[in-house]
């Protein structure tokens, strides 16, 4: 049983790559949403998620067998060409090379779990609540994700939170490609839902 868990959750195993997939999708379908309405800040999504998409794969290094350069190598965790992976950021690995200013950089872990509370969670749930939020933000048509998802991304959050303590240190990994694969089915089904409705604000 435990070494079907790491064969699914190991680098490039089905976890990953399925999680990779679903940041695709998502891009697809917000890039599809922005044509159908010109919204730009469906753009922006499809960007971002694009970019989630390419950081997951290594921006195909190891699908087209790219080296990495050697002063890449030097700044990055795993040898790879990616982004969140750099040394800059913190990490279990290469804090001692975080001096200075870089050792007040968040995680890259973090500055996801801002970006997914804040515009599946909190924005929603301002909009509910506040009358001079909510008119601002149909004044630029901003899309609101329902707040029946934002509980779906507190729950996998907190879930992975409540079983942490109670797992061993060699199941840390698993756990947090499987929470980040829920992450990113999570977004696919926001995605999924502008496109099956008209209004881009609840």
């Amino acid at each position: 049983m435990d070494n079907q868990i790491f064969f699914l959750a190991k680098e490039d195993g089905l976890f990953e790559t399925a999680g990779a997939i679903f940041f695709l999708l998502t891009a697809i379908l917000f890039l599809i949403k922005f044509l159908k309405n010109k919204n730009f800040i469906f753009l922006l999504l499809s960007f971002i998620f694009l970019l989630g998409f390419c950081e997951e794969i290594s921006w195909g290094q190891r699908i087209f067998n790219i080296s990495t350069p050697q002063f890449y190598e030097e700044i990055n965790r795993q040898k790879e060409i990616n982004i969140h992976n750099l040394k800059f950021f913190p990490g279990e690995i290469g804090e001692e090379s975080r001096k200075g200013i870089w050792a007040l950089m968040p995680s890259v872990d973090r500055i996801f779990s801002l970006f997914w509370f804040t515009y599946c969670c909190f924005l929603p749930i301002l909009y509910k609540l506040h009358s001079k939020t909510k008119r601002l933000l149909n004044q630029i048509n901003f899309p609101i994700v329902p707040i029946s998802l934002g509980v779906l991304f507190i729950s996998n959050y907190l879930l992975s939170k409540i079983i942490g303590p109670f797992i061993t240190d060699t199941f840390h990994n698993p756990l947090v490609e499987i929470k980040e694969y829920n992450f990113a089915l999570l977004f696919f089904i926001v995605s999924f839902w502008f496109n099956q409705n008209s209004n881009t604000v609840t």
